[in-house]
């Protein structure tokens, strides 16, 4: 008897596991894994009913501030997509598909690498809008590489620092070091035209650490949830992969 119950409890603890795994690679797909106990909002599924209420997303709130969230593309293009990120978040390295790890995970997560990165192309080349959101919720140096890219930003060279963040990344870790406020330093000198010493400064005094905590807040108080990576297309939520990105451009 007790043979039968340990085997019982070997395959339900498989099954779980499995279960478990699933869920994981839904969720990059359906619209990014969310932050419990930060303040963060309930998914308003782009103005559905919310738990029977019905909140909307505002997305102009993001649309009409490139202050803080930095474009590219043409202000009046037909399609715009947007992009909410944590430069920490080993799904959204794998969305810019730039980190050299990224075809480690080929297999499993195809359709999610460089999703976001081939928005940007598109943009680049004038076909759309793309528009990043800088959000930092896994801790300081998703923070300092939010500044970072700021105070590149403010020479105007804000998606040349996001390149070279993500692909500095050297794995799917966390607050180990390799986003320091030194390392991100190095990073900027890579940036061609970018001047160090204002960079250096603008890093070193914090100048921009609050314009990262209202990026945030912004997307707060505008009904987003706070989960990376994820993906609108217009007004519309879609999943982080790149076909449902494709999709959704194509039908706009």
């Amino acid at each position: 008897m007790s043979e039968t119950i340990q085997i019982q409890k070997d395959t339900f603890y498989k099954v779980t596991v499995a279960v478990l795994g699933v869920l994981l690679i839904i969720s990059i797909f359906t619209g990014g894994f969310g932050v419990g106990g930060n303040g963060g909002t309930n998914t308003n599924d782009g103005g559905n009913n919310n738990n029977g209420g019905t909140t909307t997303t505002d997305v102009g709130a993001i649309i009409n501030n490139p202050d803080l969230f930095p474009s590219i593309g043409p202000s009046d293009a037909d399609v715009t997509v947007i992009e909410l990120a944590d430069y920490q978040c080993p799904y959204c390295a794998l969305a810019s598909g730039l980190p050299s790890w990224s075809s480690q995970y080929q297999s499993q997560y195809g359709d999610l690498i460089g999703s976001g990165g081939n928005a940007s192309q598109m943009a680049e080349q004038g076909q759309i809008r793309f528009i990043y959101v800088p959000l930092s919720f896994l801790g300081e140096e998703s923070t300092d590489a939010s500044q970072a890219a700021y105070c590149a930003g403010d020479q105007e060279k804000y998606f040349e620092m996001h390149d070279a963040i993500f692909t500095a990344s050297t794995g799917p870790t966390e607050n180990d070091g390799k986003y320091s406020k030194a390392n991100l330093k190095i990073l900027a000198q890579s940036i061609s035209g970018l001047d160090q010493t204002a960079f250096n400064s603008c890093l070193d005094s914090d100048k921009n650490k609050a314009k990262v905590q209202q990026a945030t807040t912004a997307v707060q108080n505008a009904g987003f949830q706070i989960s990376t990576p994820q993906f609108w297309v217009n007004e519309q939520k879609v999943g982080a992969s790149w076909t449902a990105i494709q999709a959704a451009i194509n039908a706009a």
